[in-house]
């Protein structure tokens, strides 16, 4: 499957997208990853987008805005 992988750079806020052919959003996002690194990019994903226009959530993305998954400061 084809995804489009749109993102920013960590330090710059520069804008970075880029196709990605894979088996699901989670290697997709990898590549990505990878890629942007290669030109010089801190990739943040800020969306997948699938076929048909369809934004594609990742599996950890649900995990991380669990509330029994958000950091607990010490008081």
């Amino acid at each position: 499957m084809v995804y489009l992988i749109a993102g920013l750079d960590r330090s710059t806020f520069a804008r970075w997208h880029d196709h990605v052919m894979a088996a699901d959003v989670s290697i997709a996002t990898r590549i990505a990853q990878a890629r942007a690194a290669a030109q010089g990019f801190d990739l943040v994903v800020a969306a997948v987008i699938g076929p048909y226009s369809s934004l594609v959530s990742d599996g950890a993305e649900s995990i991380a805005s669990d509330p029994r998954f958000q950091r607990r400061d010490a008081a």
